[in-house]
């Protein structure tokens, strides 16, 4: 079993005040663990106990990536501009990911803040 430690709460507590909604951190958690664990360098100083989700809540507590939801719009254009792109497996992915008729969506983009 896992056992989380207190650092690890407060992370989440402190990175939840900063984004403000719950869902939206999880989002955007993970679609940045998911760019560390691929190879994007942590904007951060981390340590070897560190794991993605410690880094990602961390660059999101020290403003060092910043966020943006799609818009129905931009949604729709990234899509066709997939579209625009053969992929002789696409099909098979997209029947397979496809979400039930009348799903929310919410797509998230996480990027650097050099600011």
């Amino acid at each position: 079993m896992h056992r989380i430690i207190p650092m690890k709460v407060k992370l989440i507590e402190k990175a939840a005040e900063i984004v403000g909604d719950n869902q939206l951190l999880v989002n955007i958690v993970s679609k940045r663990v998911h760019q560390l664990n691929h190879g994007s360098d942590p904007y951060v100083p981390t340590t070897p106990e560190m794991q993605s989700g410690d880094i990602a809540l961390l660059e999101i507590i020290e403003g060092k990536i910043t966020w943006h939801e799609m818009t129905p719009e931009e949604i729709a254009a990234s899509r066709a501009e997939q579209e625009t792109e053969k992929d002789p497996f696409k099909d098979l992915a997209d029947e397979a990911s496809r979400a039930p008729q009348g799903a929310n969506e919410a797509t998230v983009t996480v990027t650097p803040n050099f600011d």
